[in-house]
């Protein structure tokens, strides 16, 4: 995760506050919940979720703001219990996700995941996200580049929106 998106999560949860919006950050991950979760899961998980575990653990906006709302991480103390591990293993057993995709993301619309696929892995040691739609029990399509272009794409369009309310955001 490079240090612009960092400061574009810190800019993005200042404004949030600011118009008594919700972003709730769990607080950083231990490296060793990580390490857990990476072989619970069966994966190593690419730099940039790494970071993004390690500095924030887990990240909720607003659901009507964003394509993407949870940016699901390790969050012990989370309402639901489900991090990026129960939610990812429950998902393969009840809908069949394939044992390469995680589950890193929930989308807008309901059972719409976003998922980090780690069958196809870049020389970075990034990974594509992609699109599950859990309605149809199948992979839609490579949705962002890598996590930390999901991250920033999706805080950019809150930015925007946030700084022109009642108008149009423009999308990056």
């Amino acid at each position: 995760m490079q240090s612009d998106t960092i400061d574009l999560i810190e800019r993005v949860r200042s404004r949030l506050r600011e118009v008594d919006q919700r972003c709730a950050i769990a607080g950083p991950a231990s490296e060793e919940a990580v390490t857990a979760a990476e072989e619970q899961l069966g994966c190593a998980f690419p730099p940039s979720y790494r970071t993004f575990l390690r500095k924030y653990g887990s990240l909720a906006l607003p659901a009507d703001m964003a394509v993407v709302h949870d940016f699901v991480g390790i969050d012990p103390g989370a309402a639901d219990g489900k991090g990026v591990v129960e939610r990812t293993l429950a998902a393969r057993v009840e809908n069949r996700l394939g044992h390469a995709l995680v589950v890193v993301g929930l989308g807008a619309q309901a059972r719409e995941w976003f998922c980090l696929d780690c069958s196809r892995g870049h020389s970075t040691g990034e990974l594509p996200v992609v699109l599950f739609d859990a309605h149809d029990n199948q992979v839609d399509q490579i949705f962002y580049e890598d996590f930390d272009s999901m991250l920033r794409e999706v805080l950019e369009f809150v930015e925007d929106t946030l700084a022109h309310p009642g108008g149009e955001a423009s999308v990056g």
